[in-house]
């Protein structure tokens, strides 16, 4: 009898053990085979790095063979596709694969704030994806009924807090320009993303219920053979996988499209000719919606110091680019709520503001 209840009870992790592996193989290559390569490299070479553009990192079709308006807008979307394309691989498969975790696993909630964004930075610290990748982790993890505050914990922390992120921040830019940026990265953390999850329960208090009537679905699993849960697992899988494309990829098209227009259009180089309060909030405005590759902020910030930008626009962009961006932003609005959608970039603007005003402060 103790026998048939132990091998029931190990049964009923089966589907565990299978998406444990699924994440293995996923992780391990992204992180071993393409980020932290390519993050290391930026690392070594971050003082001689020069951005293509502010929207890209990597170039597909050379901007400087480009000449006329629309093939530039032409060059610079396809190549944002090309800087994102591992990245956003990374974030809907991942997406998809939590989502299904928490589907099959319901986690414990808990209404600990503080707690449950702690473990979304846990998370999303070492992913190293910025934050428009970030974006299908956070739907997946919100569409599994797991707290907000976790998702927007993971979606601001992973761009920002990677520790190579950190190091090319301080190795590239005065001291005074890393201070800044990460007192106003804990701000958005330890204050703001606490603050909006308390006011958006207490506007929406049935998202609170949803995960304490949460049934459990391990008792079906304990009878399952191994290759009944692995089908499951993958139909599963590719259900949420689809789903996730399906809201994700048309997203990230918009947000391609839109990006290479404003680039073009908007007149940076006359802006950083004179400091100015609406000088600077035209940036922010723009620069807060820019979807970026992981850690472009910090090059474009680098070389904007060395070519003599004044320091408020270089510190506007490296808090504002990579951030946040219209991809969680749409998110917010389509997902989960309008206000904080822009409640979000209008915080980001104001801190980008203040953090541009401190820096001409402190230098």
């Amino acid at each position: 009898m103790e026998k048939k209840n132990q091998d029931i009870q190990w049964r009923c992790y089966v589907r565990l053990f299978f998406l444990i592996i699924f994440a293995a193989i996923i992780l391990g290559l992204f992180w071993f085979g393409s980020r932290y390569p390519q993050l290391l490299e930026k690392a070594a070479h971050i003082t001689t790095l020069t951005p293509h553009s502010f929207i890209n990192s990597m170039e597909l079709i050379p901007m400087a063979e480009q000449h006329s308006f629309l093939s530039r807008v032409f060059a610079s979307f396809v190549n944002w596709i090309w800087s994102m394309k591992i990245g956003m691989t990374l974030g809907l498969t991942m997406g998809a694969l939590l989502h299904t975790l928490f589907e099959f696993y319901p986690p414990k909630l808990t209404g600990n704030i503080y707690l449950n964004t702690l473990k979304g930075i846990v998370m999303g610290a070492p992913a190293g994806i910025c934050v428009n990748c970030a974006v299908p982790v956070a739907c997946g993890i919100t569409r599994s009924k797991n707290k907000i505050e976790t998702a927007l914990g993971f979606m601001f922390s992973s761009p920002t807090l990677n520790f190579l992120v950190v190091s090319m921040v301080f190795a590239s830019l005065p001291l005074v320009f890393g201070i800044i940026h990460y007192s106003l990265i804990a701000v958005v953390l330890l204050g703001i993303v606490p603050l909006l999850a308390w006011l958006y329960r207490k506007q929406s208090p049935y998202i609170e219920e949803a995960g304490t009537c949460a049934v459990n679905l391990r008792d079906s699993f304990c009878k399952e053979t191994i290759l009944e849960s692995l089908i499951s697992v993958l139909k599963t899988y590719g259900k949420n996988l689809m789903s996730l494309f399906k809201f994700a990829v048309p997203m990230m098209l918009v947000a391609a499209i839109i990006s290479s227009v404003a680039v073009e259009l908007i007149p940076f180089q006359s802006i950083f000719g004179h400091v100015s309060f609406i000088g600077l909030f035209i940036t922010a405005l723009v620069t807060v919606l820019l979807p970026v590759p992981i850690a472009l902020e910090v090059i474009v910030a680098h070389h904007l110091f060395i070519t003599h930008v004044p320091a408020p626009y270089v510190m506007l962009f490296l808090f504002t680019l990579g951030t946040y961006s219209m991809l969680p932003m749409i998110y917010l609005w389509k997902e989960v709520s309008k206000k904080l959608a822009l409640g979000l970039y209008v915080i980001f603007v104001v801190l980008g503001i203040i953090g541009a005003n401190l820096i001409q402060l402190l230098m």
